[in-house]
């Protein structure tokens, strides 16, 4: 049995101390799971200049570890490790190109690919050609799968690096692929049997990446052998809800709880509500503020006290329940008309409310 963590695209930089907190956590997770190996897919530094200038503190983190801790380069960092540099006792910085093996106790072989911007031909080739391998196959690299990963790749844009479709990664024959570049995690089967994932961020990088972190486990001998795990580690998220009339104190007790349950993480929160509301708008602000206590929250709603008692919304809503044609519908199981009515009611109320803002409703 072999016991592998795989992080990726930590981006450590000098004035990002939760990014160096959330690796710490990650080593730590791999002490507790007693790993065999820690593989890092790439961008452990958010640039060369960040690995020089991190590169003394470091030592202490990756030193005194039972495991060795397999590096490749990502796009970010490249060239960060093609000196004699010293990163710490068990950081191994895996650069030989175009590729290379680390075999752990003669079970598992790790091809490691450092960073390269295209998947050639002739280096797919290569890699197919590989020397033959009596035990588990990894490969270890920084692409950009075929389809974009909820998330993307920080601030760099659209720009693809080392793209590759699921179909050339599966004639490789590798048990797993475990990879660097996207920021969120995502794993997925290749029509080989293969499983290819990206462990995402172990601490968010931009405020896209939201959501509690993870990290992945590779036991190979257990039945659930692909193992995403929760990290306690910096990141973002946000809640979005919407408010109609009546139901104000839902929106209350959906804050409520989150907050309670964000409140024994390290999160950087965002709280955003719309829609409408029968009471007053500062009524219903004082609410949100006492609810969400220091999470920031961006209120836009209005209130339609005037627009519900308005003779005209009466009117439309009276004939929205009397309308044959949505009670002729009502035995469809494909159809509900409760919520289809809910939705109507809510897109008129906003048309009612706009003109209000707009002076028109008289």
């Amino acid at each position: 049995m072999v016991r592998v963590l795989h992080t990726a695209d930590v981006h450590l930089a000098p004035d990002a101390d939760e990014r160096e907190a959330a690796l710490d956590t990650v080593l730590s997770r791999a002490d507790a799971k007693d790993v065999d190996l820690v593989a890092i897919g790439g961008d452990l530094f958010d640039s060369e200049g960040a690995a020089e200038q991190l590169r003394e503190t470091l030592r202490e983190l990756f030193s005194d570890r039972l495991y060795p801790i397999l590096t490749i380069p990502g796009n970010h960092d490249a060239d960060a490790f093609h000196s004699n540099l010293f990163f710490g006792e068990q950081f191994i910085p895996a650069t030989e190109t175009p590729f290379d093996h680390f075999v752990v106790d003669d079970e598992l072989r790790v091809t490691y690919l450092p960073y390269t911007p295209q998947a050639t031909d002739d280096l797919l080739i290569d890699l197919q050609n590989r020397e033959p391998f009596d035990g588990t196959e990894v490969l270890l690299l920084h692409c950009s799968l075929e389809a974009p990963i909820q998330g993307g790749v920080g601030d760099e844009g659209e720009q693809r690096y080392f793209p590759i479709t699921k179909e050339q990664l599966a004639e490789l024959e590798f048990d797993y692929y475990l990879a660097g570049h996207y920021h969120s995690q995502h794993h997925t089967e290749l029509s080989n049997g293969g499983t290819f994932v990206y462990p995402g961020t172990p601490a968010s990088v931009t405020r896209k990446e939201t959501g509690r972190r993870t990290s992945v486990v590779i036991d190979t001998d257990a039945a659930q052998d692909v193992q995403l795990q929760h990290l306690d580690s910096f990141h973002y998220d946000s809640l979005d809800l919407r408010v109609t009339p009546g139901r104000e104190d839902t929106v209350i007790e959906e804050i409520r709880s989150q907050v309670a349950n964000w409140d024994e993480q390290q999160v950087a929160l965002e709280i955003t509500v719309d829609g409408y509301t029968e009471m007053g708008e500062r009524a219903f602000n004082d609410m949100l503020t006492d609810v969400s206590g220091d999470v920031p929250v961006e209120n836009t709603t209005r209130t339609v006290e005037h627009i519900l008692s308005h003779p005209l919304f009466e009117t439309f809503q009276q004939r929205l329940e009397e309308r044959d044609q949505l009670n002729a519908v009502e035995e469809r199981d494909d159809y509900d008309v409760e919520s289809f009515q809910d939705e109507i009611w809510e897109e008129t109320l906003a048309v009612f409310a706009d003109l209000s803002a707009e002076g028109k409703l008289t």
